[in-house]
């Protein structure tokens, strides 16, 4: 059987469908494009639209339809393909020296780059675009809107190994100068010039004078591509960049080896690729001719310590580059010391307002521009370790500011000074006052996503979380995390998912079971991009959850807090000692392990002995604390542990002034507990149920199940079982929607007791302690 014309397959469908030719006209079209009329491949070809739903019957228009769009993007067989290619020989000259330069950008090509190649320096002696019009009619191409496909990719396997294997290489290099012509101001085409000049480098034979020339357009491209957090693409332009490069490149080409090293030390840190990143680091440092020109390298390293949990290896180091800067700090920081700082800049910044940050005149000095850039990683990786230090560090950014000009790091000085004036301070006023001038100059910031993401921490997490109601401001960390992954700010987008986690289990804004899983998650991707400060930090989250949940569903393994803490002390990390502690606080509270609690809690000072007093973590850590210490002060009769219950339930009402939505039932609670230390049992009684009733109002789940229980407790322990065991059903069933399936084990144990004197013996399990 001959070869189909359109007219005999319009008849085909038409008798087969049961439709006029006019309606199957387009159809047929279609088809013998797409099987040039070989009567097997017009079967293939129906067989396959029909598997793929493109042609089906409607029961409501009673008639076969489609879509002539959507057919034509279905891709042609084998069969056709072969057959097209053995027709090639019959082609025009012309048509065929297009098509073999379109083969080389593989199996399609945007209609920009074709008009790139027409433009300036062409590569043939016409027009490619001219000839492309016969190839779509040649059924070797298609077009798509701006794309040029070819129809089958052993079609442009098939031109692609027409050309001779030299004269490819060289055509490569053509192609790739040509587009680079055209490539001045379009990211696009320069990676694509790129890319063609790295195919002809890889087996070619480039000159010196080429190799020096191609290294150098491998950096532009790489930095374009870093500018657009493409960073595995920028990978690429500097590894092929790199091998370009001379023998002795650092003596006769060192401004490119610098920014090719520099920019491969950037790329490996956002990729995870840590040994590659330490590699061109020391590259950087070793090879450096001035002190400026290692300033990149050696932020880098600051980086890759800190990403390793080596706080204060990178304290240091950037303490010596500062003072390198012009820049000193004194070696001991006493609480008088960071009192008198902060007196000082509040009279300076009393009355400042955003309109005075903008009318200052742009900072230029470059080292001063330094300064702050490692003054802001003094910020960040001190925010914790050692909170004392940051009121110093903000205060000489917020000097530097005004002596020399702003900057986005002067926003950072800011918002960090306003964080330590509330932390440190009774001045909340002047604290919100200025984290919201802070976030005024952020939106109007050229780089907003940015900081942002860096000041996650610093205005969501130690402020608005602390002030404003938990369940607001908890939302707020995706948003942070998913703009920081968009500008590839992978550090930031890290620290913003595991402040997340946190919020998450300890605020109880998640259901426990979602709030481990996003610890796994926040594991999984520091693990994936070498973090190992946060991913030991979300382990420890993890191990929380499980405390209360049970076992985790995670493929990695998940260390033991005991392990955990022999990783924190090899590697000196007092961050992730005080993210472990505060974590079993939290955990031995929730499971009624009071001497375990006091016993962390004095671990605790001893590593930090001035905390931030109205940190998110110290609010809890407090709460934790003092229903611990009027437990054992119940047990032991020691009037030393009431005193520092007592200390927290002040502490905690003092919390309530500023925002009665999040703590008015956690000084309830701690209250009630007072109160039943003290014997005052009616008293006591009226403060569990105000806990219950702010609990639930400001929906606190996890903490009205809490009060839920201690006021059972509490009525057991006083002869009121009847009263008692309802409250401990109504905790079961507020801890069961938590998630804390561990505590609804041991609370079932409770209500499963036939007596009270047996609930009374359970009740009492808590040991002895001594102040």
């Amino acid at each position: 059987v001959g070869a189909l014309s359109q007219h005999d397959i319009t008849k085909l469908i038409s008798s087969n469908l049961g439709l006029p030719c006019r309606y199957t006209k387009e159809l047929a079209g279609v088809v013998h494009s797409k099987t040039r009329g070989n009567p097997f491949f017009v079967t293939q070809f129906m067989r396959s639209i029909i598997q793929n739903k493109m042609l089906s019957y409607s029961v409501k228009e009673r008639m076969w339809t489609w879509d002539c769009d959507v057919v034509d993007l279905q891709m042609i067989s084998d069969g056709v393909a072969e057959l097209l290619t053995s027709n090639f020989s019959r082609l025009s000259s012309q048509l065929v020296q297009a098509i073999k330069i379109l083969s080389c950008f593989g199996i399609q090509v945007n209609e920009s780059i074709v008009f790139a190649l027409d433009s300036r320096n062409k590569i043939l002696s016409f027009n490619i675009s001219d000839v492309l019009p016969l190839a779509i009619k040649e059924g070797i191409i298609e077009k798509a809107g701006p794309i040029y496909q070819f129809t089958h990719d052993i079609v442009q396997q098939t031109i692609y190994e027409l050309i001779p294997r030299h004269n490819r290489t060289l055509l490569h290099r053509t192609i790739g100068k040509n587009l680079l012509v055209s490539a001045s101001n379009d990211s696009r085409l320069l990676f694509l010039a790129t890319d063609q000049i790295n195919i002809f480098c890889e087996d070619g034979d480039p000159s010196t004078e080429e190799r020096s020339q191609f290294s150098g357009v491998n950096a532009r491209a790489a930095k374009l591509a870093l500018a657009s957090s493409n960073f595995n693409q920028a990978r690429s332009f500097i590894d092929a960049g790199i091998q370009l490069l001379e023998n002795k490149h650092w003596e006769t080409q060192y401004d490119l080896s610098l920014d090719l090293f520099e920019m491969g030390a950037s790329a490996s840190f956002m990729r995870g690729d840590t040994d590659s990143m330490s590699h061109c680091v020391n590259e950087v440092l070793s090879h450096a001719r001035t002190f400026d020109d290692s300033l990149m390298a050696s932020s880098l390293l600051v980086k890759l310590l800190a990403s390793s949990s080596k706080f204060d290896e990178a304290t240091s180091n950037c303490l010596v580059i500062l003072s390198n800067l012009g820049e000193e700090f004194p070696s001991e920081v006493s609480l008088p010391l960071v009192m008198n700082e902060l007196s000082l800049m509040q009279a300076d910044l009393g009355n400042v307002t955003r309109d005075q940050f903008k009318l200052l005149p742009q900072m230029v000095d470059k080292k001063k521009l330094n300064a702050m850039k490692f003054l802001n990683m003094l910020c960040m990786y001190n925010h914790i370790s050692k909170p004392l230090m940051l009121p110093l560090f903000s205060c000489r950014m917020l000097k530097l500011t005004m002596q020399y000009g702003f900057c986005d790091d002067s926003i950072v000085g800011l918002a960090t000074f306003g964080l330590a004036l509330f932390h440190f301070t009774n001045n909340i006023h002047l604290a919100c006052r200025l984290v919201k001038v802070s976030e005024k100059l952020i939106e109007e910031s050229p780089n907003k996503h940015i900081l942002q993401s860096r000041l996650c921490r610093e205005l969501v997490s130690a402020f608005k979380l602390v002030i404003k109601p938990f369940f607001s401001v908890v939302p707020l960390y995706s948003e942070l995390y998913h703009s920081a992954i968009l500008i590839g700010d992978v550090e930031n987008a890290l620290i913003c998912r595991w402040n997340h986690c946190v919020a998450c289990f300890f605020t109880g804004a998640s259901d426990l079971r979602s709030a481990s899983k996003l610890a796994v998650a926040c594991m999984e991707e520091a693990d994936k991009y070498q973090q190992k400060a946060i991913f030991y930090s979300a382990m420890a989250g993890v191990n929380a959850c499980s405390g209360l949940v049970g076992q985790p569903d995670v493929d990695s393994e998940v260390r033991s807090f005991a392990e955990l803490e022999m990783i924190a002390g090899t590697t000196n990390s007092v961050q992730l000692e005080l993210h472990l502690i505060l974590y079993q606080i939290a955990l031995n509270c929730w499971m009624r392990k009071y001497q375990d609690v006091a016993k962390l809690s004095e671990k605790y000072n001893r590593k930090q002995s001035i905390s931030p007093q109205k940190s998110a973590w110290n609010i809890y850590r407090m709460l934790f604390e003092g229903i611990a210490y009027l437990n054992l002060a119940r047990e032991t009769k020691q009037a030393g542990w009431k005193t520092l219950g007592e200390k927290a339930m002040l502490w905690m009402s003092q919390m309530e002034t500023i925002s009665k939505w999040n703590y008015e039932n956690k000084t309830k609670l701690l209250q009630a507990e007072l109160h039943y230390s003290k014997g005052e049992l009616e008293s006591a009684e009226a403060s569990y149920e105000a806990s219950i009733n702010s609990a639930h109002e400001h929906k606190f789940i996890h903490e009205e199940a809490w009060a839920c229980e201690l006021y059972g407790v509490f009525c057991i322990q006083n002869n009121l079982a009847e009263r008692g065991n309802e409250l401990i059903k109504a905790a079961l069933d507020k801890y069961t929607q938590w998630g804390a399936m561990e505590k609804v084990t041991e609370l079932q144990k409770l209500i499963d007791a036939s007596d009270a004197a047996m609930l009374m013996r359970r009740t009492q399990s808590y040991g002895r302690a001594t102040f």
